[in-house]
């Protein structure tokens, strides 16, 4: 479901190649379900496929010697907003399915087969238990966020039916499916 309690899960990260001042720290950055593929294929020194939606968490801790020192946070700020998206049951009556943009301080929801939105100011209300999508003065936020949502659903829409493929760092082949290349 799309609020806090559900979409808020600690992440604790042991990597043995994280430099000791990050060891211990808190990092409040967005990371995703869809960072740990990532992260997990950066580990194992293989580059993630272009369809590939998150991001290799380790971007946020360790230092690349290639960008002078700089982690690649510093190079390439990390997400400020994600799309989320619950669509799971057969039983919409139940649990009926909803999309949302998040961002620090805005939560917009769209309960879209019951034409219902609701928007919520997380910095003023982190429980989300005040619907401010009532309110006029929040009009301009509500269109802003439902134009990024519908874009940002665009975007992430799943291909239909491709192999994902992966090349590792030094050019080697690899694919989860263990399929011999030359017999493609």
């Amino acid at each position: 479901y799309p609020y806090q309690e559900s979409i808020r899960v600690p992440l604790i990260i042991y990597d043995p190649r994280m430099p000791a001042d990050k060891v211990g720290t808190l990092d409040d950055h967005f990371t995703l379900n869809a960072d740990l593929a990532e992260t997990i294929l950066g580990a194992a020194g293989l580059n993630p496929h272009d369809r590939m939606q998150g991001r290799d968490i380790s971007d946020l801790y360790l230092r690349n010697q290639r960008n002078k020192g700089k982690t690649a946070l510093e190079t390439k700020p990390w997400r400020e907003e994600f799309f989320y998206e619950f669509d799971l049951t057969a039983d919409h009556q139940f649990l009926p399915p909803s999309n949302a943009l998040v961002r620090r301080k805005w939560k917009y929801i769209d309960w879209y087969e019951h034409n219902y939105t609701q928007l919520f100011d997380l910095e003023n209300d982190p429980l989300e238990l005040t619907d401010v999508a009532g309110d006029l003065a929040n009009d301009a936020i509500i269109q802003e966020m439902k134009a990024r949502l519908i874009e940002m659903q665009t975007d992430f829409e799943e291909p239909k039916s491709e192999r994902l493929e992966c090349e590792g760092k030094d050019g080697q082949y690899w694919s989860a499916l263990a399929e011999d290349k030359s017999k493609q």
